[in-house]
């Protein structure tokens, strides 16, 4: 019986193993050809826990497959830093630094009736909440409704703002002097980006990103919640999910392509800021971090989660940067104004 358990457990430990190296593989394949690759990407976090828990079993038994989960994680020891943060140091941040914030607001109500008296104590409560996190100078919002920014935008005294009615919004304590959009076609998803004029006359040109969402939270909360995995509806639904998660991951992948291509026509220094809906382990985060710097990679301590919705552990939200700008912090604060964390960022221009 002793040895049926353990060659079953083996039999687990080389199948985390296997797909933790799918997982590694998954940021090269292009999920227009393979969508469904992308989930071994999503599940690396999952994957990650199982190899540190299998690890410490089979250390327990003084078992040989210590090591192959200790190599696995070792192997791909770049993909863990996307997750987990483990800058311990303080930089002291410069008076010249300028802050920069993302957030998804597309939670902020949570299924409420919005009235002008709701909207008004909300726009209230999260200009609190930013002063009292950083204050950013630039802040980067999605899914924002037009009354609710231009609210915060008088309440956080951000003179210059710039939206073009998709939710998308910059706003900004310097002057912006140009902008536009990366045009995605007939989606309710966009990227604008605006060219921030700073102090003495520096010009940076931010990206704020909200590439194509899943659309699937209500149906995985009703699988999660209601869900009976020996009912025929159940997988059915399971399904449905999956084939939506796959579709929306192979236009973001062309997203992601033409966002790239615009950043490298841009002659500026480039903050990229935003929802990807996608892991540090995806095709999409790949393609777009090439070449930049990822600011929780470099000052991030601890889980980078972002995603406070139904499926734990996810960093789908970024603030990316030109290598010649430099990070002196960057923190994922945990609150309950939406089913994302902001991240805040201090850079050095």
């Amino acid at each position: 019986m002793r040895t049926l358990l353990r060659h079953s457990v083996q039999l687990i430990s080389a199948v985390i193993i296997l797909l933790t190296l799918f997982a590694y593989i998954c940021p090269q394949v292009n999920p227009t050809t393979f969508s469904w690759f992308s989930f071994f990407g999503t599940a690396f976090p999952w994957l990650l826990l199982a190899n540190l828990f299998l690890m410490g079993v089979w250390l327990w038994r003084w078992n040989r497959f210590a090591i192959y989960h200790a190599g696995i994680l070792a192997f791909g020891w770049a993909y863990i830093t996307g997750f987990i943060g483990f800058d311990f140091g303080k930089d002291v941040v410069p008076e010249s630094a300028i802050t920069v914030a993302t957030h998804n607001l597309g939670g902020l109500f949570r299924g409420q009736k919005v009235t002008d008296a709701l909207r008004e104590k909300m726009v209230s409560n999260y200009a609190r909440f930013l002063q009292e996190n950083g204050f950013p100078d630039v802040l980067c919002t999605q899914e924002t409704s037009g009354k609710f920014y231009r609210m915060l935008a008088e309440k956080m005294n951000y003179p210059h703002t710039f939206n073009l009615k998709k939710g998308t919004v910059i706003l900004s304590r310097y002057p912006i002097v140009a902008g536009g959009d990366v045009p995605f076609g007939k989606t309710a998803n966009s990227t604008l980006w605006a060219d921030v004029q700073l102090a003495e006359g520096k010009i940076i040109r931010v990206y704020n990103v909200h590439l194509q969402s899943n659309k699937v939270t209500v149906e995985t909360e009703k699988v999660l919640d209601e869900g009976e995995l020996d009912e025929e509806k159940t997988w059915h639904d399971i399904g449905s999910v999956l084939g939506r998660v796959g579709t929306a991951t192979s236009v973001r992948a062309e997203q992601a392509i033409r966002l790239r291509e615009h950043i490298n026509a841009c002659k500026y220094p480039v903050v990229l800021c935003g929802d990807f809906n996608d892991t540090p382990n995806s095709y999409v985060y790949a393609v777009l971090s090439g070449g930049l710097s990822d600011t929780f990679r470099e000052k991030g301590l601890g889980l980078g989660t972002t995603f406070a919705g139904v499926l734990p552990l996810l960093r789908i939200d970024y603030i990316l940067t030109e290598k010649s700008l430099k990070t002196f912090s960057c923190r994922t604060v945990r609150g309950n104004y939406s089913d994302h964390y902001p991240v805040f960022v201090s850079l050095g221009i």
